[in-house]
């Protein structure tokens, strides 16, 4: 009778520690709390506008990235990125589906389609005047896109749309502008219209579409899943089609990434095996390969191999062709070729070639310090303008040219003793007043302050505080 009691207790346990894990990921993953719809509808609806400061913004951004990309930086590359507004037209885009409001879905692929043809025609027009458009690695990484690009473009603006719908703001914006990288596929696709590459522009501007279009769908999903208000309604029938349609065409824009990345993956197999062959059968004391190549003759891959040192036999060779086999390289014809040169001359090019790359790799080195040196220069900049941008950082400035007792003024996160409370949102502004200013003088300023930070911003929750050990005077904006 106890056991199947206790057998009893054990079943009546189990579904309530399911019951408790269940709440628990819903309260970990819940998004829903924090939302402000409204806002986040206003501030995308009036971004989606392309004129004044945007379109230039936009014109700046493409010749970054497109200088950026031909002289191989980093660092400029990101810094358009950061600079580009591409991305509120594609928000407005899903947005514009998903609560059903056909002016901004027009709006928003005029704007779009118009910043398209802008950036297109900005790089287009340098690459055909630089003095340098040849292609390089920068350029050449965003010419076949993947369906790991596809997963970049999602749930990088997946991360881009819950952080904008935020009613507390996060700095997550700049890293999915830099991680969904819109601006540098469209001028990559200028410099192959520049240079008469189709298969670069072609393959640069496949990835602005699977970027723009993943992003969309992002922002789609999470407008639905948040219940953003529609302004139209769709009987269930309607509603079907829209849904089918949507994933008709996700699968559609996703098969030609899924094809890329088949020949990606094929390739890199073939080098591997290459590499693995030459390290193994080659690589000696008396013989190296100094190059390989393949090439398309007759309807056969032909793998080339340039050697020197001690020559290799016709039956070295057969037993060669055999092994080749073992590496994963029986699809393809292989040809040895042996350079004339001795074994003192092997020597000589051997310590030639060992002085090469240690020369190499010293300017490695020191390009990948020149390099850093931008990123951290790039860093402060994107500090100061964040500082410039933000409408906190900006008040904060006012107030000291506005007051003539205020000395400085910083935002700060509010101190508490509860961790469970402690919040890492800067909502407190620490005033510091001159040393001449008198006790009635910080008073007024500060409680012209605190009303300031009231009217501007009367949904949050905002403080303005002196910055003095003890007797302090504090403003709250109520």
């Amino acid at each position: 009778m106890s056991l199947e009691s206790s057998q009893g207790s054990d079943e009546k346990k189990a579904p309530g520690l399911l019951t408790r894990w269940f709440r628990y990921l819903r309260f970990l993953l819940a998004i829903r709390g924090g939302t402000d719809v409204n806002g986040t509808i206003e501030e995308i609806c009036e971004n989606v506008k392309l004129r004044g400061a945007n379109t230039w913004l936009l014109i700046c951004s493409a010749l970054l990235a497109s200088i950026g990309l031909d002289v191989n930086s980093t660092a400029v590359i990101i810094g358009a990125m950061l600079i580009s507004p591409l991305m509120s037209p594609i928000l407005g885009v899903g947005l514009g589906v998903a609560i059903l409001d056909r002016q901004l879905l027009k709006r928003s692929v005029g704007s779009l389609g118009i910043a398209t043809l802008v950036s297109l025609l900005t790089s287009f027009i340098y690459f055909l005047i630089s003095p340098f458009a040849e292609m390089t690695s920068e350029l050449s990484a965003r010419t076949t896109p993947t369906i790991l690009d596809i997963g970049v473009a999602f749930f990088g603006g997946m991360a881009g749309v819950v952080a904008g719908s935020r009613m507390r703001k996060t700095n997550a914006i700049p890293g999915v502008a830099i991680a969904t990288a819109l601006m540098p596929p469209v001028c990559t696709a200028g410099f192959g219209l520049a240079t008469g590459d189709w298969t670069t522009f072609l393959g640069s501007f496949y990835l602005f579409f699977i970027n723009a279009f993943f992003i969309s769908l992002a922002t789609y999903l999470i407008a639905v899943w948040l219940k953003f208000p529609k302004k139209a309604r769709l009987n269930e029938e309607q509603g079907v089609r829209v849904r089918q349609s949507v994933i008709a065409f996700a699968v559609i824009v996703t098969i030609p990434s899924g094809l890329i990345m088949w020949g990606v993956l094929d390739r890199l197999k073939t080098e591997r095996g290459i590499r693995n062959l030459i390290n193994a059968e080659f690589r000696k004391d008396d013989r190296q390969a100094f190059r390989w190549t393949l090439s398309k003759e007759d309807g056969r891959t032909l793998l080339k191999i340039y050697t020197f040192g001690a020559p290799i036999t016709p039956e070295e060779e057969q037993r060669l062709r055999l092994v080749k086999n073992e590496f994963g390289l029986s699809s393809l014809d292989m040809k040895i070729y042996k350079m004339n040169v001795s074994p003192s001359e092997f020597k000589n090019i051997t310590g030639e070639f060992e002085a090469s790359l240690v020369d190499g790799l010293r300017a490695l080195s020191e390009v990948d310090q020149n390099r850093s040196k931008e990123l951290e220069e790039l860093r402060k900049a994107l500090a100061d303008l964040t500082k410039k941008t933000d409408p906190l950082e900006a008040y904060a400035m006012e107030v000291t040219d506005r007051f003539a007792s205020v000395e400085a003024a910083e935002w700060q996160p509010p101190t508490t003793f509860d961790a469970v409370e402690a919040s890492t949102e800067k909502t407190v502004l620490t005033v510091r007043f001159r040393p001449e200013a008198d006790e009635a003088e910080r008073v007024r300023d500060l409680r012209a302050i605190g009303r300031t930070l009231a009217e501007r911003w009367p949904k949050r929750r905002l403080t303005a505080v002196e910055e003095k050990q003890e007797n302090a005077v504090t403003e709250p904006a109520q």
